[in-house]
């Protein structure tokens, strides 16, 4: 009698085990690994585009001992898309070339998408539908390639013209201004310089004279990274930072820049004293370098 129950007890664990085993999930990759994976797709997706640059904050930040969540940003360009847009706002160029942000947040393990939409764009540059139509075709054309589920919505509710846009007027010829600002970043010690877009040189590609503008993408790792540490999605537009220079028909030159706490409240309705250390810090170190 005993023999029989323990075999019968014995059929019963294996077939358990069995059922176990082949109803277990697979394993979900984690979430950096997914991160990863999102920036191939869009790799795959941007091919006819020009890059610019593409920045790993989490992995530049740990290189520095600091930690941020998984944080990707691919920035590349359509030139001519760029040159009508600017011909409309020479602000626009701050949110320019387009820019798809690879990420998680920090209480999360599933991976995320934000970009620039061109809703964004209207609402922050006052252009119209039209304005923004080949952008926007471009954008969701790359956007498709992942699940509508991992997108991320773009906010704008509280985006009104300008907002975030710090802008300070130089005392300087262009050169100069830029001369200037590249020493001042550079003086800082701990900030990495990613690329600069010449917008004034792609334009010529196309025919049309466009007077003197450049975006200059630059970033500390460190404190980047402390700022981004529970407010990730900053990656997109307030890290790395985008300086943007350009003069008038008159020569007049104008740098701006965006502000990080602005975004952070945007995103997160919140802000962190490294987002305002950072934003005192640029504020000083641009207005320094072009008007003293």
């Amino acid at each position: 009698m005993i023999i029989k129950y323990l075999k019968n007890l014995i059929i019963t664990l294996v077939i358990i085990s069995i059922y176990s085993c082949s109803s277990t999930p697979p394993a979900v990759p984690k979430v950096g690994q997914q991160v990863d994976q999102e920036v191939v797709e869009l790799d795959k997706k941007i091919r006819r585009f020009t890059p610019v640059t593409k920045i790993d904050h989490a992995r530049f930040a740990r290189k520095e001992g600091v930690y941020t969540p998984p944080s990707i940003v691919t920035i590349f360009s359509n030139p001519k898309v760029n040159t009508k847009l600017i011909q409309k706002n020479p602000l626009i160029a701050i949110d320019l070339p387009y820019k798809v942000l690879c990420y998680s947040e920090a209480d999360t393990t599933l991976a995320k998408v934000a970009y620039t939409s061109a809703e964004f764009l209207k609402k922050r540059h006052g252009l119209t539908d039209e304005d923004v139509k080949d952008f926007n075709k471009d954008i969701t054309r790359v956007i498709s390639a992942f699940p509508q589920e991992s997108v991320v919505t773009s906010t704008t509710k509280d985006v009104t013209k300008h907002f975030g846009i710090h802008t300070v007027a130089s005392k300087y010829d262009f050169e100069t201004t830029v001369k200037n600002l590249n020493e001042a970043i550079g003086a800082q010690g701990d900030t990495e310089f990613f690329a600069v877009v010449d917008y004034q040189k792609d334009a010529k590609k196309y025919g049309v004279d466009m007077n003197p503008m450049q975006l200059i993408l630059f970033g500390g790792p460190a404190p980047g990274g402390k700022a981004m540490h529970t407010t990730p999605r900053l990656g997109l537009d307030a890290f790395c930072q985008k300086l943007l220079v350009f003069a008038d028909d008159e020569g007049n030159v104008t740098v701006a820049f965006n502000d990080i706490v602005d975004f952070s409240e945007l995103y997160y309705d919140t802000w962190t004293i490294p987002q305002r250390v950072i934003n005192y810090r640029l504020n000083d170190t641009f207005s320094g370098a072009v008007t003293d």
